[in-house]
């Protein structure tokens, strides 16, 4: 171990990154050098690598854009992915004008919302019912994982607080199968109440509802649907669906 020690951090770092994020974090707890090596690596050069060749893929190559965010969960090293408000769609059922993209410094002007990871953000006015859902190929996600589909939102300066329920669906394309559930945006989750029938605050300050769960084998191509049907009363503001593991 201590000739080990002895080799040049970026020289660490390239051997950790060989090995899985769970092992890296227990590596870290060894040494000062390995913490702070392993805090240096990206684990999508050698995990990611593992599974399939980011430069065969298109889509995670312009990931950084308008159109997606992909990442990986740190403790197991399976991919996250957020499907970007410009990637949704939208059927509205009352009315002829549904959404509007707002680019995300206009949109922190007229409205209190959190930092975004899209240059826009899907804001609706008025009073709605509508759909709003996207889609993936369930090749861009790690096989053998169930995953977990997550609406990303924001309320506004006025919105709709009568519980009116939201129905949800995900499951692959074409499919009779999927999960079909009841869910409501406008409680947030309190401690102990953790059946995902309620939004909960992040982190990063905005909403998350759960959409549904999702077991990816990754023996065939797919796609994979999500799907919300509610109304709301004006100024919901929608960040993307985020797809990430579903924690143990």
């Amino acid at each position: 171990m201590s000739g080990m020690l002895e080799l040049p951090e970026d020289c660490i770092a390239a051997v950790i990154s060989f090995t899985t994020p769970r092992d890296a974090c227990r590596l870290a707890c060894v040494s000062t050098i390995f913490r702070s090596a392993a805090d240096s690596i990206s684990f999508g050069t050698a995990s990611c690598i593992r599974s399939r060749t980011l430069d065969q893929s298109p889509v995670l190559r312009r990931s950084a854009t308008s159109i997606a965010s992909f990442w990986l969960d740190r403790p197991s090293g399976k991919i996250c992915y957020m499907i970007s408000p410009r990637e949704l769609y939208s059927v509205c059922y009352d009315c002829t004008e549904l959404w509007q993209i707002y680019p995300i410094d206009i949109a922190h002007y007229h409205f209190s919302i959190p930092d975004c990871r899209f240059p826009g953000v899907l804001i609706r006015f008025d009073v709605i019912s509508f759909e709003v859902g996207g889609k993936i190929s369930t090749s861009l996600l790690s096989p053998m994982t169930t995953y977990t589909a997550y609406l990303v939102f924001a309320e506004g300066l006025i919105f709709c607080r009568d519980d009116a329920p939201a129905k949800v669906a995900v499951g692959l394309a074409r499919s009779t199968n999927g999960l079909n559930r009841t869910i409501y945006l406008h409680r947030v989750h309190l401690d102990g109440d953790d059946d995902g029938f309620f939004p909960k605050r992040r982190a990063d300050g905005w909403l998350e509802s759960e959409l549904g769960e999702f077991f990816n084998g990754g023996d065939e191509e797919g796609e994979l649907s999500m799907t919300m049907k509610t109304c709301w009363k004006e100024n919901l503001l929608i960040q993307g669906i985020e797809i990430r593991p579903k924690k143990e």
